[in-house]
């Protein structure tokens, strides 16, 4: 029997076994629903405290509940571990690692390569393995392949074989969760993409082939990009209205009457999270490879970058109506997370908002329910302060940076001196609100 008709006998009679590298927010509620969809699951993660959490049904991930962990784990199906030499009992692997950007803004392909290393050196001959992490088109057939291939002397197409899915994971969001999240996947061969459609068939329920990973690659970057570039589009326009003493909120409100053509982005102090933010940069990167400059991707890039310091003017500004200097004053901010009811401050523009306020001299403190603490871009160490009226009626300004849903707006203005808007938490601007 061919390695190709064992896994695929495997995949059908339900005994295939499924390795996930990385139990983080993309790489654990996979696991999760897979486990209880009757997969057999090992995650792999390198951080030991967390696989212990994973075994000990400790949950650490608010995208599924205590409940789905324990159900996962208690089945028997899902057991994590940080010894990747039993990456060798896998039948396939879900690599679901850190892509992030360096000091100089290019891909930091460390973990990717680390694991291709890893799953190389431990693989068996008929070993699938995917890629679900952002990256820049090609990475699947020019990075990965000939490293694992180096590493495991086995030949991608014949022994192995290479597939890129990228994650569409959305924190926060209740409609849309793995499962239901339609998947697109793309594999360097016909037998790749059988064994994608078998394995990832078994617990998400709409999955779309496209030609080649790296279709699905660009997939994901374009995703990203689209919202990067209207998101930059419209913080730009909402500080033009502010000087024109226009609405962008009420603006975009009357937009979203057009039933067709228009799609609303809202304004904010910057864009967070972990693909937004870094996605366009993989594109630009490889772009260059090919003598090409993405001249819209740059300019979105250059309004992001520069709203934090933007709004750190803004916030000054308030206060020098009010015969406040910025150096000394008390500002606190509501919300670190990068979007609502989350507990994620990955690229949260939060952050750096409060490291350009905080380098003008004033004092920062920050309310969160969803995050204890939080360390900023400059390597300031920040706890979670509680909101109380002492609190409001103590700080000089506060700042709506996060537009949780717990948050009472009217009741936090009521108390405060000042309050500068960036999410629209309060409808009317006043003397006393400034908003973006």
């Amino acid at each position: 029997m061919s390695s190709f008709d064992e896994i695929m006998k495997k995949i059908e009679n339900d005994s295939v076994k499924v390795g996930i590298l990385g139990l983080g927010y993309v790489g654990l509620p996979l696991a999760v629903l897979m486990a209880n969809r009757g997969v057999n699951i090992l995650g792999l993660e390198k951080n030991e405290d967390k696989a212990n959490r994973v075994n000990n049904c400790n949950n650490y991930i608010g995208d599924i509940t205590s409940e789905e962990l324990e159900s996962a784990v208690k089945s028997g199906n899902l057991e994590a571990t940080s010894d990747f030499s039993r990456i060798a009992e896998c039948d396939a692997t879900i690599m679901c690692v850190p892509t992030p950007l360096d000091k100089f803004k290019k891909p930091d392909m460390r973990f990717i390569e680390s694991a291709c290393k890893d799953i190389g050196k431990y693989m068996t001959k008929g070993t699938f393995i995917s890629l679900e992490s952002t990256t820049y088109p090609t990475t699947t057939e020019d990075f990965m392949k000939p490293i694992i291939e180096s590493a495991s002397g086995l030949k991608e197409g014949e022994d192995f074989w290479l597939c890129f899915s990228p994650e569409r994971i959305d924190p926060g969001n209740e409609t849309f969760k793995t499962e239901n999240t339609p998947k697109v996947v793309g594999t360097l061969s016909e037998d790749g993409m059988k064994i994608a459609m078998g394995i990832y068939g078994k617990a998400i329920q709409n999955l779309h082939p496209v030609s080649s990973p790296r279709v699905a690659e660009m997939v994901k970057i374009l995703e990203n990009t689209y919202r990067l570039i209207n998101i930059s589009m419209i913080n730009e326009l909402a500080l033009l209205a502010g000087k024109m003493d226009i609405n962008i909120w009420e603006v975009i409100e009357a937009a979203k009457t057009k039933p067709f053509g228009f799609q609303a982005f809202y304004p904010g102090p910057g864009i967070g999270g972990h693909c937004i933010p870094l996605d366009p940069f993989y594109l630009e990167y490889i772009a260059k490879n090919f003598n090409f400059d993405l001249k819209m991707i740059e300019t979105a890039g250059h309004i992001d970058n520069m709203m934090p310091h933007r709004m750190s003017i803004k916030i000054a500004s308030a206060l020098n109506r009010h015969k406040k200097a910025i150096n000394g004053s008390k500002v606190l901010f509501m919300g670190v997370a990068y979007k609502p009811n989350i507990d994620d401050p990955r690229e949260s523009p939060a952050l750096n908002v409060i490291d350009e306020v905080a380098g003008k001299g004033a004092e920062v403190l920050y309310h969160d329910p969803y995050i204890s603490n939080c360390v900023t871009p400059k390597g300031r160490m920040l706890n979670n302060s509680d909101l109380t009226d002492e609190l409001l009626n103590s700080v000089d300004l506060v700042v709506f940076t996060t537009n949780h849903s717990c948050f009472d707006a009217e009741d936090i203005v009521s108390k405060s001196k000042l309050v500068v808007d960036m999410r629209n938490a309060v409808k009317e601007a006043s003397d006393k609100v400034y908003k973006l």
